[in-house]
């Protein structure tokens, strides 16, 4: 997370880049529907996917080939042929792709490990409804070099879950041609009906980096796209018929880790401690697509360090999860208000559940979770979901030798979501937080709904309530958006309420007894000039009140967002801030007094052709800033030179001058990530990160080789260092950690 200026532009860019319209004209293609392909069962062997296609293996397979551009000529024929093979056997479903290419030594693969973003590579995508229902989908991608990256979709876009991994398989080669994939999905991997003659929906991707192509086997179009949610929609997919008598083989699947390493702590005590743990995590099939997870001794260790940051802005941060056993089915949970991609509120998050966050010093500490169970799924036009774990108790010291005691707690969740209409659902959600040995419980009960229509019409929203002994009343938080938009235009209104006693302590909540009003507005022709492809006109309100209906905090963002047509990007915006302080709050360590502040920055930023082997980033913002002044640049260089190595160098710098205590100050923050891949299985990454303000440097160190589907060794050195007088380590971190997919 960067600092505020950087905020405010990732605020303004993901409503100019993402939330916009995207082009007045309309498409070109007269859309067949649907696109429909019946496939055949193999008689044959299934293909040993070495990336060529063999056309013995293929011989039974049926195919697409007519694609259609979304960009750059809305409707016309892909400037390339691409053909898509399909077949499948009694265990996957196979994907023959052949990527034809006039041009091959141009072809971008700079891409190799899993889960990495292809978005600027030669890529081919895999989009599959698997229950027909229009809403919800998997997600699979690959490169020329055989590069794996995969999601769960979860109403069309709205939610995607890119943490998930599922088990898939993956090769890849060149020639003189292009260049060719083949894919196997294993059905086991996926949730569907459970009947003997299924229907899926699907859809196909191409995306060419140097040409800016993307093209689609069902077309989207630009107006599809206006959110750039386009490809995730399942009900612009096309059909695929033929798959018959397909089941899951592996009911039960059990992944066992084993942990071992030591940790020093050379401050203090100077203690060394041994690491030593075992656990698992397990996954059990109660249907074709209802599925149980069971955790054991859950781990941790797997977790990557969130990463430093300057936090200036009175708002609490937010940070992702990243615990497989909470990813999966994740998405079903989600109830609250998102902005630029972070909630406002969220009335469960799981990072609730065994991380505790230090009021004071604001450090997570690990709570031991000793087990839990989750199931997830879909029966029939039900989507369901529920979660029970048990924490151990945990009694800790910080810093400032305060000392906190957790108890043993018991968290519950319950989701239940109807679909109705073609695109549409309502629902019901239910959290409990229970100290296991009594004390003070937390209820939150929630209804939503979202109402989805074929004219780009969306109406969603949600009613909450919290039970919280010694807070009874005003304990309420409601939610209503309403969104319209095409390629040309979007507009966007929502409101939101929330009790000055609303309290879900499962949940992630920035703020409590307010009215908050949001108003977006934004036109977006494609200008044909100085080598545009399009922008973005944009006018952002937020205004919140207290239930007093006094203003406590507004914002106004107007803005410019230029695209060109080799996708970089010029940004220039100007944010007003009005700001009700009435009790005050920590900038750093400076305490910025209570009274109402009104000020306006400035910002600029300029990301290059990020498909070359060397691009970059710039972001500046200068302004008024509480009675002071705020000056801020983010410079990032990207590294490519090879498809094994890259390199990217970031450096973040404000410079804060405010009329109080200590209200001058600088931050500095420099960072490095280097990754090397030698093969899609096979990787290294190394990152190091210098905070000048807090006087430390943490640095990780990562191989991570999976030894086999679903299974991986990761080796892990970790060690931060204080500079606050000389340098000098403060902690040591080195550990090894094995998991093994077993399928019973």
């Amino acid at each position: 997370m960067r600092s505020l200026f950087i905020q405010i532009l990732s605020i303004l860019l993901f409503t100019h880049a993402i939330g916009l319209a995207k082009s007045p004209l309309k498409s070109k293609n007269k859309r067949r529907a649907p696109f429909e392909i019946n496939v055949y069962r193999s008689t044959n062997t299934p293909p040993d996917l070495d990336g060529q296609l063999s056309k013995d293996e293929w011989k039974d397979a049926s195919f697409i080939y007519n694609f259609t551009q979304k960009e750059p000529e809305e409707g016309e024929v892909a400037s390339e042929r691409t053909f898509v093979l399909i077949t499948y056997d009694e265990r996957n479903v196979y994907f023959g792709i052949r990527c034809y290419d006039k041009q091959p030594k141009k072809i971008v693969a700079t891409e190799m490990r899993r889960d990495s973003n292809l978005s600027d590579n030669d890529y081919v995508e895999i989009i599959i409804d698997t229950f027909h229902d229009q809403r919800n989908a998997y997600y699979f991608a690959t490169n020329s070099l055989g590069a794996r990256l995969d999601s769960e979709i979860k109403t069309e876009g709205t939610h995607i879950n890119w943490d998930w991994d599922g088990v898939w398989f993956c090769n890849a080669s060149r020639d003189k041609l292009g260049w060719t994939a083949e894919v196997a999905i294993p059905f086991e991997t996926l949730r569907f009906k459970s009947k003997d003659d299924l229907t899926w929906g699907i859809n196909f991707g191409r995306y060419i980096p140097r040409k800016r192509e993307e093209s689609y086997w069902s077309p989207i179009s630009r107006d599809d796209d206006f959110d750039n949610f386009g490809k995730f929609k399942a009900s612009k997919f096309g059909v695929m018929r033929g798959l018959r008598n397909v089941t899951h083989d592996n009911r039960i699947r059990v992944k066992p880790y084993t942990i071992a390493g030591v940790e020093t702590n050379f401050s203090g005590t100077n203690s060394t401690e041994k690491l030593a743990d075992i656990g698992l995590d397990a996954k059990v099939n109660l249907t074709s697509n209802l599925t149980s997870d069971i955790t054991i001794n859950t781990d941790f260790a797997q977790v990557e360090a969130d990463q430093e940051q300057v936090n200036l802005s009175r708002f609490n941060l937010f940070f992702p999860e990243k615990r497989d056993f909470f990813l999966e089915g994740l998405d079903i949970f989600n109830i609250g208000e998102e902005s630029a991609g972070e909630p406002f509120t969220l009335l469960f998050f799981s990072r609730q559940i065994g991380l505790h966050r230090d009021s004071t010093t604001f450090e997570f500490k690990e709570v031991p979770i000793t087990g839990g169970v989750k199931v997830t799924g879909k029966e029939g036009p039900y989507e369901l979901g529920f979660l029970n774990v048990f924490t151990e108790d945990l009694e800790y010291t910080n810093m400032f030798n305060q000392t906190t005691h957790i108890p043993k707690t018991n968290y519950s969740a319950l989701r239940v979501k109807r679909d109705i209409f073609k695109r549409s659902h309502v629902g019901f959600m239910g959290l409990s937080k229970d100290p296991v040995d009594g004390g003070n419980y937390n209820r939150t009960f929630a209804v939503d709904g979202l109402f989805s229509f074929d004219n780009n019409i969306t109406v969603k929203g949600y009613l909450a309530k919290t039970f919280t002994p010694g807070l009874e009343g005003k304990d309420y938080n409601g939610f209503f958006d309403f969104s319209w938009g095409n390629d040309l235009v979007y507009t966007r209104a929502s409101y939101t309420d929330i009790g000055e006693n609303f309290n879900p302590e499962m949940g992630f909540l920035q703020w409590t007894d307010i009215r908050k009003y949001n108003m977006q507005f934004s036109v977006s022709p494609r200008p044909d000039f100085l080598s545009l492809k399009q922008s973005h006109f944009s006018y952002d309100l937020n205004y919140i009140t207290d239930h007093n209906n006094e203003l406590q905090y507004r914002t106004i963002q107007t803005g410019l967002f230029n695209v060109f047509r080799d996708d970089s990007f010029l940004f220039l915006g100007l944010l007003n801030v009005y700001d009700n302080l009435p009790d005050g709050f920590y900038l750093e360590n400076t305490f910025v007094e209570p009274g109402i502040y009104n000020y306006n920055i400035f910002g600029l930023s300029y990301t290059s052709d990020l498909s070359r082997k060397i691009s970059g980033a710039l972001d500046v913002a200068a302004g008024t800033f509480y009675d002071g002044t705020l000056y801020g640049v983010t410079l990032t260089n990207y590294l490519k030179p090879n498809d094994k190595f890259s390199v990217d160098l970031t450096y973040d710098w404000n410079r804060v001058e405010v009329p109080f205590d200590n209200g001058e100050f600088t931050t500095s923050i420099l960072g490095t990530r280097f990754s090397y891949s030698f093969s899609p299985n096979l990787f290294t990454k190394a990152y190091i990160q210098w905070n000048h303000f807090d006087k430390r440097i943490v640095s990780n160190f990562l191989v991570n080789f999976i030894h086999s589907p679903g299974s991986d060794f990761y080796l892990v050195y970790n060690e931060e260092w204080d500079t606050s007088d000389g340098f000098s380590t403060s902690n040591r971190t080195v550990l090894a950690k094995l998991t093994h997919l077993i399928n019973l």
